[in-house]
């Protein structure tokens, strides 16, 4: 600081950068969070339409479905519901993500932030929802790979 107590403009910003940076992790650390919780639910959901489909799943291997079949019938359903998540969120976040750049964040660092929406930061998240639900797929997969012909026709 100066003798007469001002700041400089570098001293500004050093603290204004902190204050973005504590905040930029936090947001991602809920970001990684949230993530996590829908690949565990989507993971659930799957698990339960193995159970719910065992006989279904026992047809096709009485007509020749093979493992690699039921594998890539149930990781494709893990993506497609993956991906409706991520059509469903695009115009929830756009608002949500304004809001909190315009209202919430410049109360918070007591400075004015800038929105901006970026197609980037859209196919980023994209990847990592398709990721996630391979991911998340990939033991419900396995299992349904697993029902035999006989166990599952005769599964009640």
């Amino acid at each position: 600081p100066y003798a007469d107590g001002e700041n400089t403009i570098a001293q500004i910003s050093a603290r204004l950068s902190t204050g973005i940076s504590v905040i930029v992790v936090l947001l991602i650390i809920m970001a990684v969070l949230i993530a996590l919780i829908g690949g565990v639910g989507l993971s659930g959901v799957l698990s339960l339409s193995v159970l719910e489909r065992r006989r279904e799943i026992g047809v096709m291997r009485a007509l020749g479905a093979s493992s690699g079949q039921v594998i890539r019938l149930f990781v494709g359903e893990g993506l497609i519901l993956g991906w409706l998540s991520w059509l469903i969120a695009i115009p929830l976040s756009i608002p949500a993500a304004y809001f909190l750049a315009t209202e919430v964040l410049p109360g918070v660092l007591n400075a004015n932030l800038a929105y901006r929406f970026t197609v980037s930061g859209l196919l980023i998240w994209f990847v990592i929802v398709t990721v996630l639900a391979i991911i998340a797929s990939a033991l419900p997969a396995r299992n349904a790979a697993k029902v035999s012909v006989r166990e599952s026709l005769s599964y009640s």
